[in-house]
């Protein structure tokens, strides 16, 4: 079994009073900057005695955006996890990141089994994800998952020495403050990065999957492995690469992606 942090408190629902949420939550509704955001987020932490935050702004890319990179390394993430976390396509496998795609609310998860009486099971660079986490102490995640316009949809996270049963409780003290958090916490970030409204009015065009098809093609995936890393088949891989070649009226995939790479849409291509 994972032991609990040095120093970490465990928190009882029943010591929780969903009230002494409100703060921090109306502190991170009226943030003006990445630092005071943080600092909202980081007491929400102490209130819940879960000290590691995780944030993606987006589930379904592949692709590292620098900005959540440094707020990852901001909250104590070394760079062999934090790399580990995007590596070969790992974001469109994670079943956390799958799960956030039709999860509207806040959930727990763990990162060990506790009947079984060993970690949870996980597979391939997943598992080696995971054990990093767990290496670490943490035994599960509260997951809010943020949905946004444009089919976007990121994820906020709080890791804790917590077994399932305990997050799970806590939960359900915090839930609607959660999610609250998330979405004021999403909105600045996408404010303070810059997004651009005319390339996500563009990103519009393509459906979620197109563009998952379409943002692996451009890294230079072959169709085997955007079809692996999305569980579809090779020609659903096809099928959706055509949608989006008519869609930019292009003439070829490799027209496409260079549309999507001209307009910001596909991150910088290595």
């Amino acid at each position: 079994m994972v032991g609990r942090q040095p120093g970490t408190k465990q928190v009882h629902a029943g010591e929780l009073d969903p009230r002494a949420f409100h703060a921090p939550v109306r502190a991170l509704r009226n943030a003006e900057t990445l630092a005071d955001a943080e600092a909202a987020l980081a007491a929400i932490s102490g209130l819940l005695a879960m000290p590691r935050l995780v944030w993606t702004p987006d589930v379904a890319s592949p692709l590292q955006e620098p900005g959540a990179e440094a707020f990852m390394r901001r909250q104590g993430w070394a760079d062999d996890v934090i790399a580990a976390m995007w590596e070969d396509g790992v974001p469109l496998r994670m079943p956390v990141h799958i799960r956030c795609r039709f999860e509207h609310t806040p959930f727990a998860i763990t990162l060990y089994d506790e009947h079984r009486k060993r970690r949870a099971p996980y597979k391939g660079v997943q598992k080696r994800v995971a054990d990093m986490i767990a290496a670490l102490g943490f035994n599960s995640l509260l997951i809010v998952p943020v949905h946004l316009p444009r089919a976007r949809v990121a994820m906020l996270g709080w890791c804790g020495p917590q077994m399932l049963d305990e997050a799970e409780t806590l939960l359900a003290a915090a839930a609607p403050d959660l999610l609250a958090a998330g979405h004021y916490f999403a909105a600045l970030f996408d404010r303070l990065s810059g997004r651009d409204p005319v390339r996500e009015e563009e990103r519009a065009r393509l459906t979620q999957r197109e563009w998952d098809c379409l943002r692996l093609t451009a890294q230079g995936y072959r169709e085997a492995d955007v079809a692996e890393m999305n569980g579809i088949a090779a020609t659903t891989v096809r099928y959706h690469l055509d949608n989006a070649v008519a869609k930019f009226g292009a003439r070829n995939r490799a027209h496409a992606a260079a549309i999507a790479a001209q307009l910001g849409l596909v991150g910088k291509l290595s």
